[in-house]
C-alpha cells in the first residue's frame, strides 16, 4: 500500500470523510461493487483529491480498515497493556465489538478476506499482523511462567488466530448470532488458553469463563 504523506488538518478532515463513506459503501455495496468515482460523491471531494490520497480502490479499503484496527489496538493497550491474556482478550472483545457494530461492513470484509491470496495486503493486515501481535504477548506470558510446559508461543499464536477468525465466519454464515457474538469469542479464545496456561492466571480464566458461560447459558434460554 502506498504511504500517505503527511496532510494539513483540512487535508485530515476530508480524508476521514473518504474512509468513512468507503466503509459506508463497502457496507452496502461489497467490495467489488464498490467504485471510486462514488467514493468522492459521497465524502464530498473531487475525484482528483480522492487519487491524490489513493491510487486504487484496494489502497482506500486497506486504509479504511487499518483506521478501525489501529484504533481497537490503541484502546486495548491502553486498557491492559500488552503482553498478558488480558490484552489477548481484550483484542478479541473489541474485535467482536466493531464486527457487531457495523455488521454490512464486517461481512463484506469477511466475504473479501476469504477471496484474498496469500501475501496480499488484506490478508497481511488481519491475519499475519494479528498472528504476529498475539505471538508477541504469548511470548510475554511464558517468560513470566504462564504458559504449560512445552507450549510454543508461535504455534498457539497460530491456533487462537484460527480460533478468532472462525468466530467470524460462522457468524458470517448465519450460524453464530451477532447479539452474542463478544461472549462467543472470548469463550473460545479462553478455552484455548485455559488448556495451555499454569498457575494463577489459569485459575484467573476459569473463574472469569465460569461468568461468560453463565450468560451464555441464559442466552440460550431465550432464543
Amino acid at each position: 500500500m502506498g504511504s500517505i504523506r503527511n496532510l494539513t488538518p483540512r487535508q485530515e478532515v476530508r480524508r476521514e470523510k473518504i474512509l468513512s463513506a468507503t466503509r459506508k459503501l463497502v457496507a452496502s455495496q461489497g467490495f467489488d461493487g464498490m467504485v471510486m468515482s462514488d467514493v468522492a460523491e459521497a465524502a464530498c471531494v473531487s475525484p482528483t483529491t480522492l487519487y491524490n490520497l489513493y491510487n486504487t480502490k484496494d489502497e482506500l479499503l486497506l486504509e479504511a480498515l487499518r483506521g478501525l484496527v489501529v484504533k481497537n489496538y490503541e484502546k486495548v493497550g491502553q486498557r491492559f497493556g500488552v503482553g498478558s491474556w488480558r490484552y489477548l482478550l481484550g483484542v478479541v472483545e473489541n474485535g467482536a465489538w466493531l464486527r457487531s457494530a457495523e455488521p454490512e461492513y464486517g461481512e463484506a470484509i469477511t466475504d473479501a478476506l476469504l477471496r484474498a491470496k496469500p501475501g496480499d495486503p488484506l490478508t497481511q493486515l488481519l491475519f499475519e499482523n494479528v498472528r504476529q501481535d498475539f505471538a508477541y504477548s504469548l511470548k510475554q506470558m511464558k517468560l513470566r511462567g504462564e504458559l504449560a510446559g512445552g507450549v510454543d508461543p508461535q504455534h498457539l499464536a497460530v491456533i487462537l488466530l484460527g480460533n478468532y477468525w472462525g468466530t467470524f465466519l460462522l457468524l458470517n454464515k448465519g450460524i453464530e448470532k451477532s447479539r452474542r457474538l463478544i461472549h462467543s469469542a472470548n469463550i473460545n479464545l479462553l478455552s484455548v488458553l485455559i488448556a495451555s496456561t499454569c498457575g494463577e492466571v489459569k485459575k484467573e480464566m476459569s473463574d472469569h469463563i465460569l461468568e461468560l458461560r453463565r450468560w451464555q447459558r441464559e442466552e440460550l434460554k431465550s432464543d
